[in-house]
């Protein structure tokens, strides 16, 4: 054990916490997390399946520069649209019944509302800690 590790570990005996030593910790979950949505209002029986999964660090901030444009003139635009887009891409690993990228964008509003309450949304990634 170098001497860098062990003012570590004393440092951290002294201020009465532990560092991680499995870094499975630290990383985002691998496998996604199955999801059963409503597809029909009136009728709740009729459903599918949806296996979402966490975003990284890196994927949270890239998820900014998909629905937030900042002008010369310090204006903001926001591009909703963009932000689902990438969300649908990068946090939904599949479907049952299978669905298409092309055929995910063309989903109704109230199937779109159902599945998109289970991705991160707009607020909480603007909000997050950079």
């Amino acid at each position: 054990m170098s001497q860098q590790e062990t003012t570590e570990q004393n440092r951290a005996q002294k201020e009465n916490y532990t560092i991680v030593s499995d870094i499975n910790n630290l990383m985002v979950a691998p496998a996604a997390r199955e999801h059963t949505v409503r597809v029909d209002a009136e009728d709740e029986n009729m459903v599918m399946k949806v296996w979402v999964k966490d975003l990284t660090f890196l994927q949270m901030q890239e998820a900014v520069k998909s629905f937030v444009s900042i002008d010369a003139g310090g204006g903001v635009d926001l591009d909703l649209a963009g932000y689902w887009k990438y969300m649908m891409d990068k946090c939904i690993e599949r479907t049952e019944p299978n669905l298409s990228k092309t055929q995910m964008m063309g989903l109704s509003a109230y199937v779109g509302q159902q599945l998109t309450a289970l991705l991160p949304q707009p607020q909480d990634i603007v909000s997050a800690p950079l």
